[in-house]
């Protein structure tokens, strides 16, 4: 039967406790952690925060350091945080297809300016025509060619309007007698020149008036442009953050391997100081087989960790955009977990969310765009009432050449004009009906997913807080209970030594100091990605690392 502990062993295993509990913090700190490789990310300047997307919080109470028995990391292909992001930015599929759509809305943009250019016309037009004469009285029987020139220039206005400049310069030449001015006499052929100056002026006065009218296709595709810019820098925060939070669980796959290998050396340790003791007698053979199947399943978990490790590989290689192959080295986190804890003001990560949330900025936009169809559909209900004017002048000459007939043409004393009205009004008018039906309902649709979607970014910046103040304080306890299981272990160790404990506890003992040590590194992770996803959700995740979207 074993003997109780002596009260002197117990009070100074509860000293440490005491102490914890007066001062509220622990006795012991993390786990020396292996040597880091400086990431490739910039140095952070003052105001924002370190790079892994944590926000500022405030610093915890400093805890003596425990003792550790952390093993290295384990090999493979040394991978930090920034040169994943520099190599997700460089190659993600996503971030590509979304450089695509800003060319596009670009290019459709272009293109809705375009509207507003300056088109030239030309037209050269021959023909021959030969008209039978009645009676040899007939003035406008004969044959007669025709060689013709039209030159114009149009333009749309910002009114609504357009306005068109052309020139016209024909060469006739027949044997009518109409068209050679000679009534009397013998059928001659001659060569006439007909010049024509014109300026036409188009305005509407209901229907489609002014620049409103006019840039509401301009309007809506810079709205859309905005879009594709903003739905790009949402791709690439979203991209950033799994990337990052990714890397974050490969850091910990990397930690928690190193972990249970450990685990696995020390029941070693174990199994070699059981197989001394049974050389000497005091123990029995089969004493050394709690101590081989605990390797065994150590083992096992090796294994599963070793696997979770490739599988964070795969997932990393996918948001790099590149190509796995069997022969491709297992990735090993070079930056190992470290948080800051401390509290987070809600309410100001809430005003910063709705104001800077790339997401919900697009959304609004959607109302934006929904107000240019209704103002469109709102003028195509009204009738079409148009002003026309035309105003030119026009020259002939027979016998002479071109540039008389363009003298003529520009003399002021030829000059004529017109003035009119153009009236039409679809008496049904269901079409625009319709499409002012339409654009109301994609206007309301439009307010009501911003107005859900800012319900939704509260909701999420408050889990996230909590997640965030959990973890926290889960790493703060889990720190702690590393301390104290240090100590059991080495406690355990003494009694083994003397005949008072059993291999299956200090077994027993050794994986509750392992499984502290994992609940410190997973606890730390969570708190780097409750800190990363909620900078992701203020939209300040690319300055954190200084990702730069050209366009913005």
């Amino acid at each position: 039967m074993r003997t109780a502990r002596p009260s002197r062993l117990l009070t100074a295993s509860l000293r440490p406790l005491a102490l914890c509990l007066a001062f509220g913090t622990s006795a012991w700190a993390q786990p020396a952690a292996p040597p880091v490789t400086p990431a490739t990310t910039p140095p952070t300047p003052p105001g924002l925060p370190a790079p892994g997307g944590r926000p500022p919080v405030a610093a915890p109470s400093e805890s003596p350091a425990a003792p550790s028995t952390a093993p290295a990391a384990p090999e493979g292909q040394p991978l930090s945080l920034g040169k994943s992001i520099e190599q997700a930015v460089r190659g993600n599929a996503d971030l590509q297809r979304e450089r695509i759509a800003i060319e596009a809305a670009d290019a459709r943009l272009e293109n809705a300016r375009g509207f507003f250019d300056i088109n030239l016309t030309a037209d050269l037009t021959y023909g021959r025509q030969n008209t039978p004469a009645i009676s040899m009285q007939d003035l406008q029987g004969g044959s007669s060619t025709r060689l013709s020139l039209d030159v114009g220039l149009f333009r749309q206005l910002e009114t609504g309007g357009n306005v068109s400049l052309g020139m016209t310069n024909s060469r006739n030449t027949t044997g009518a007698r109409l068209d050679c001015g000679a009534i009397a006499g013998v059928a001659e052929e001659c060569r006439r020149f007909d010049s024509t100056l014109g300026l036409r002026f188009t305005q509407p006065l209901l229907r489609g008036l002014g620049p409103e009218f006019a840039h509401a296709n301009i309007r809506r595709q810079e709205i859309q442009k905005d879009q594709a810019l903003l739905n790009r820098q949402l791709r690439a925060a979203n991209v950033l953050r799994d990337v990052i939070n990714t890397y974050w669980g490969l850091s910990y796959a990397t930690q928690d391997l190193a972990i249970r290998r450990s685990a696995v050396e020390l029941a070693r340790e174990q199994l070699r100081v059981t197989k001394a003791q049974i050389e000497v007698g005091r123990l029995a053979p089969v004493d050394a087989a709690a101590v081989e199947r605990a390797i065994g399943e150590r083992m096992q978990e090796v294994l599963l960790s070793e696997q979770e490790l490739l599988f964070r590989t795969l997932e990393l290689r996918r948001y790099f955009g590149q190509a796995v192959n069997p022969t491709d080295p297992i990735f090993a986190a070079t930056d190992t977990p470290q948080a800051n804890p401390g509290a987070v003001d809600s309410a100001s990560e809430v005003t910063r969310a709705l104001e800077m949330n790339p997401q919900l900025r697009a959304v609004k936009l959607g109302i934006a765009l929904s107000e240019v169809d209704m103002m469109t559909a709102r003028s195509a209900l009204r009738p079409k009432l148009d002003f026309i004017g035309t105003v030119g002048s026009t020259g002939r000459n027979i016998g002479g050449d071109i540039g008389d007939s363009l003298d003529q043409a520009m003399d002021r004393d030829n000059l004529g004009w017109t003035a009119g009205l153009s009236f039409a009004l679809p008496l049904q008018n269901r079409v625009a009906g319709g499409q002012e039906r339409v654009a109301r309902a994609a206007g309301e649709r439009a307010t009501l997913e911003a107005i859900d979607f800012d319900r939704e970014i509260r909701n999420q910046v408050m889990r996230l807080s909590s997640n965030i103040q959990t973890a926290s304080r889960r790493l703060e306890l889990a720190k702690a209970t590393v301390g104290f299981a240090t100590q059991n272990l080495e406690a355990e160790k003494a009694r083994f030594s003397v005949g008072r404990s059993t291999n299956n506890e200090v077994l027993r003992v050794q994986q509750e100091l392992k499984n502290a040590e994992i609940q410190v590194v997973r606890a730390t992770v969570d708190l780097l990605i409750g800190q990363t996803n909620l900078r992701g959700l203020t939209g300040d995740l690319l300055e954190d690392h200084r990702v730069v979207l050209k366009g913005m």
